[in-house]
């Protein structure tokens, strides 16, 4: 965008660095990257990022620096994904009935380029909270219907279902550059306990036995879920997986970009030299001089 508002779009091709991110249990991709242009930008409103033609990340700017040096502007950019909206939107409070994905969407906020799986089934209702995001309620939502956490798939699509479009990567020992094994701990809850309708929270309680085998205490006051009152088990399990996800996870570094997008499958060697078939539920892929990475990492937890 110009000085006097007209907008245009640029292709900038000399990129030095670049980042993305992608996970299934946050509701937007980062990217971080410079450019080489020989041209001056007054304001970048958004990006559009294309790794051998293939869209991997579209979205706004939360930062745009430009720097002349040596006759040539270097653009620096950092952005998050359209979908981010989803949790920077309030829904009206309110029980929403007979509720599908695309009409919990169009009953509330209007958002550009974000599109969403269709075809989910209906579901009697749900229970939009105070103070609750638009993403809370696809929360709601997915759970309650398919107990299934949803996610963001390939630029600003929301889906809750895996896509029929998975496909399964083929990594051999030459290009794996690292394998990864870990664990994480720093989320557990260990008990939570959720007040009733008359003020006590002596009712309605859960205990995870994975965190108090592994030592952790840690334990959760919520008020009482009126999203769950026909289901008070939910309320509080939902929350205790919600805690264990990523807590643990394999994966691996490879040299390269296939076209990698969560979900997607990936086979490898492990560090016991034995073949194994992965699902993505965390990408990373960066680029410098020329040489491109792309990590990926698959989650053992509740969903």
């Amino acid at each position: 965008m110009n000085s006097s508002g007209t907008v245009s779009t640029v292709s900038l091709n000399k990129c030095i660095y670049f980042s993305v991110d992608k996970e299934r249990y946050t509701p937007y991709t980062t990217f971080k990257g410079s450019f080489i242009t020989s041209q001056y930008f007054e304001e970048v409103i958004s990006i559009n990022f294309l790794i051998d033609g293939t869209a991997v990340h579209y979205g706004s700017i939360d930062m745009a620096r430009i720097t002349y040096s040596s006759g040539n502007y270097r653009l620096d950019i950092s952005s998050r994904s359209y979908t981010l909206a989803l949790g920077l939107n309030q829904p009206k409070p309110q029980i929403n009935s007979s509720v599908t994905l695309s009409n919990l969407l169009s009953r509330n906020v209007s958002l550009k380029n974000v599109t969403y799986e269709t075809g989910t089934k209906s579901i009697n209702y749900i229970y939009v909270l105070e103070n609750s995001t638009l993403w809370d309620a696809i929360v709601a939502y997915s759970l309650k219907a398919y107990n299934k956490y949803p996610y963001i798939y390939k630029t600003n699509e929301i889906r809750i279902n895996e896509p029929s479009s998975i496909r399964t990567k083929n990594y051999s020992k030459t290009n794996v550059v690292e394998i990864y094994s870990g664990s994480t701990l720093s989320n557990l809850l260990s008990h939570i306990h959720m007040k009733d309708t008359e003020d006590n929270y002596e009712t309605y309680n859960l205990i995870d036995s994975y965190a108090t085998s592994r030592d952790i205490v840690r334990h959760k006051q919520i008020p009482l879920d009126y999203q769950w009152l026909a289901d008070t088990n939910m309320a509080l399990q939902s929350r205790i997986d919600f805690a264990k996800r990523g807590t643990k996870y394999k994966g691996i570094k490879a040299l390269g970009y296939m076209g990698e997008e969560l979900f997607d499958k990936f086979n490898y060697t492990d560090f016991n030299q034995s073949n194994k078939t992965a699902t993505i539920h965390k990408l990373n892929i960066t680029g410098r001089n020329n040489i491109i990475y792309t990590t990926m990492y698959e989650y053992t937890d509740a969903y």
